[in-house]
């Protein structure tokens, strides 16, 4: 019984990591940033500007 619950445990905590990259970071980004930690890809420097009004 504890193994079934220990298993559910694990299953649900995957669909919800799953689901919380899908949802809101994209796949895109993940392999991007995984690109970057190994070497794969130069890291894109984003530059940010205030507009002069």
């Amino acid at each position: 019984m504890k193994r079934k619950v220990g298993i559910g445990m694990l299953l649900w905590a995957l669909l919800i990591t799953l689901s919380h990259i899908q949802l809101n970071l994209g796949w895109d980004t993940i392999w991007k940033k995984f690109a970057v930690m190994t070497g794969e890809q130069r890291e894109e420097l984003v530059i940010g500007f205030l507009p002069v009004t």
